[in-house]
């Protein structure tokens, strides 16, 4: 009885299916770096136009002086400008990216120099940067600079800036979804979503919008000086949370971010207000003039 005799196995058939799976897998791990690496480029084009928009506009805006359509022509591109960097960071929050390479190490250096005679401190100024004192802050601003402009239009405008920041800081925290720095190294526990700081945001917008409504009479250095005033105590209020471990450094960025582009906006309604209020004030006086100086037989409508 003759054996059956199995046919040759081919060279090529055997080693192909481990040849074909290594080259998959090969090309699968190039196209996933590709993409890794295009949407780094990608972020960081728009880190840097969105930056170099903001810039550009700003310089563009202040050599504008009062002329309205240059100025908001400038105001749009400011806003756009922040807006792409702030959608940007908020990206690579969400993915991981290498925007976040520098957060453990930040958080760690915090919360490794910590000693009481500064944590006391610490925490009684993010108490009056949180939801509470902001809100009380924003009453009492729109308040006065209402009081000083006769209308409640000044409290309108900052309360609807501070609160839309707000809104817009607790959507984006839904939508982004990071997590807490690590409970051990934070000194008042907080559980919810950490991207964008809320007290950075409220800080910046509310200190900013402050800012531009009392300088807007002022010469110009003092309104430098006032916005210098308001971007040092936005800083001050973020290192706080940073110190008690509270958020990471893209998120206190990040409400920067946000907070400026909000205070950018409310700023500019409330400029155009303020502008418009002057010139009919300013048309009123003249037509007053006017008619008083027809009405006196002594001048003949003349300056006597």
């Amino acid at each position: 009885m003759r054996e059956a005799v199995q046919p040759p196995v081919s060279l090529a058939t055997a080693h192909d299916a481990p040849v074909q799976t290594n080259l998959l897998g090969r090309a699968h791990e190039v196209v996933a770096d590709l993409h890794q690496s295009g949407a780094a480029t990608l972020v960081l084009v728009v880190l840097v136009g969105g930056a170099a928009l903001f810039l550009g506009a700003s310089v563009w805006r202040s050599l504008q002086g009062d002329r309205r359509g240059p100025a908001a022509a400038a105001i749009a591109v400011q806003c756009t400008g922040l807006a792409a960097v702030f959608v940007a960071l908020a990206y690579q929050v969400r993915t991981g990216g290498w925007l976040t390479g520098a957060d453990p190490a930040v958080l760690g250096w915090f919360t490794g120099h910590r000693s009481d005679w500064v944590t006391g401190p610490a925490i009684a100024v993010t108490d009056a940067g949180g939801p509470a004192g902001t809100i009380i802050a924003a009453v009492v601003i729109g308040a006065v600079c209402s009081r000083r402009a006769r209308s409640p239009i000044p409290a309108v405008v900052l309360i609807g800036t501070v609160g839309a920041a707000a809104l817009a800081s607790t959507v984006t925290k839904s939508v982004v979804g990071r997590a807490r720095p690590p409970i051990v190294s934070q000194v008042l526990l907080e559980t919810d979503h950490s991207f964008p700081s809320g007290h950075a945001t409220g800080a910046m917008a509310l200190l900013t919008m402050a800012a531009v409504m009392f300088g807007y009479a002022l010469p110009p250095a003092r309104r430098v000086l006032l916005l210098v005033l308001a971007a040092a105590a936005t800083v001050v209020v973020s290192v706080t949370r940073l110190y008690l471990g509270e958020h990471w450094l893209t998120d206190v960025v990040g409400g920067v971010l946000l907070g400026g582009l909000a205070a950018v906006i409310g700023g500019a309604l409330y400029t155009t207000w303020m502008d418009r209020t002057r010139a009919r004030v300013a048309a009123s006086l003249d037509e007053n003039y006017t008619h008083s100086g027809r009405s006196d037989p002594t001048t003949m409508g003349y300056a006597a």
